[in-house]
């Protein structure tokens, strides 16, 4: 393998002095032969010349020589000017755990480089009110160890318009000449002057397939409403709370056993490779973007305390089982007994008689047969879990 590498890099280092060797006595753009041509014949920028070097010494002879034949395959008369660079600079925005596998994956991609990570500053967290970094802080400085102390940046206030440290932030994103901003899971509304730093474009992930469920909690409103489908939507941001154009979608079945942990674990495992395959599209011009059907819009709101806590002697087994798959990951949902929490650790329904007793409430639960629901486990405050006979006869008599 590492012999292969060697010669992979040397392969690679005599083409780049052929091409260099080019450039000087040919190239209408660099040639001292050619001096009236140049900024008159090539559109893109870098020169093809110079992107081919750039390649072949960022990626070595495979693939940086596949990237050369294509760049110069597409370099047409026709063309207008074009900004096309070797690889792109990326700042990330983040501040939820979610975001880590995607900063994982746009870091170990040759076809880009992280310039910067912005997340939410350090704060009181758990029962101790102990001040926690950031989960995205924590692994920046794991997956970046070398970079200077501007390199994550965590603001409170992020509108330069507004604040001093909002024009300090905005000094210091400018100056890293970001080509897009990748935004996923940030917390905070960026505003229209910070999105504009980007060359390219600011790019959101969004955890829905939009328009349907804009704003805040679209992973869990999947769910609550019952849809058989979900995914994710990489769109171009504006202004706008989740209004901005749409450039690909990544759709994904919702199987009725399913549950928000299942979906995140997806978003996890393959969405991150699909996200550093749309942006660098996106900057090819091989995607473009379209708008979004605001007729079809749908909004959700922030989840709420009360979203978890049920009523199991009035509520329906189809309203409490869809928030039980929504909120799975956290707090899980909950009903009190005796002044006491207890919270619902597993809930597994039978899908063949769904629809014949979904109305039917959770409790009276020595009502629930089998054969609606197959297995159900609730752990009372203090108590270790146990199952449905267990809390039946040493609760409920």
């Amino acid at each position: 393998m590492k012999l292969l590498k060697q010669i992979n890099k040397a392969l690679a280092y005599v083409i780049i002095i052929f091409i260099k060797i080019y450039q000087f006595t040919l190239s209408p753009d660099k040639s001292i032969f050619f001096l009236y041509l140049r900024g008159r014949v090539c559109a893109h920028h870098p020169h093809c010349s110079q992107y081919s070097i750039n390649v072949l010494k960022r990626y070595g002879f495979w693939p940086g020589i596949f990237y050369a034949f294509d760049r110069v395959l597409h370099c047409t008369p026709s063309m207008t000017i074009n900004y096309d660079p070797d690889h792109y600079k990326i700042v990330f925005f983040s501040s939820a755990p979610i975001g880590v596998p995607f900063l994982q994956e746009l870091a170990k991609d040759k076809r880009f480089e992280v310039v910067g990570v912005v997340t939410q500053c350090d704060k009181p967290q758990w029962r101790g009110m102990e001040t926690c970094e950031n989960i995205i802080k924590t692994e920046a400085k794991k997956i970046f160890p070398n970079q200077n102390e501007n390199f994550i940046n965590t603001p409170t206030k992020l509108n330069p318009e507004k604040s001093e440290e909002g024009k300090e932030f905005h000094k210091r994103l400018t100056s890293k000449e970001p080509d897009f901003l990748v935004v996923i899971a940030y917390g905070k509304i960026i505003p229209e002057n910070i999105l504009d730093i980007a060359k390219i474009a600011p790019i959101n992930v969004h955890g829905s397939i939009l328009p349907k469920y804009r704003w805040a909690s679209p992973i869990q409103s999947v769910f609550l409403n019952r849809e058989k489908s979900s995914g994710i939507t990489i769109m171009k941001m504006d202004k706008g709370m989740d209004t901005g154009d749409m450039i690909d979608i990544k759709q994904t079945k919702l199987h009725f056993d399913r549950t928000c942990k299942d979906l995140i674990e997806r978003m996890k495992s393959e969405w991150p490779a699909f996200l550093n395959d749309t942006v660098r599209k996106f900057g090819k011009k091989v995607l473009g973007h379209k708008k979004q059907d605001d007729d079809k819009a749908t909004y959700c709101s922030k989840i709420e305390k009360e979203s978890w806590l049920i009523d199991p002697y009035k509520d329906s087994l189809e309203e409490i089982y869809n928030k039980y798959r929504a909120f799975f990951l956290r707090p899980k949902i909950y009903f009190i007994h005796n002044g006491k929490r207890v919270i619902i650790e597993e809930l597994q329904r039978n899908e063949a008689s769904y629809n014949e007793e979904k109305h039917t409430p959770l409790l009276n639960i020595q009502h629930a047969t089998p054969r609606t629901v197959k297995t159900l486990k609730v752990k009372p405050e203090g108590k270790k879990p146990m199952d449905r006979d267990s809390f039946k006869n040493g609760y409920l008599k």
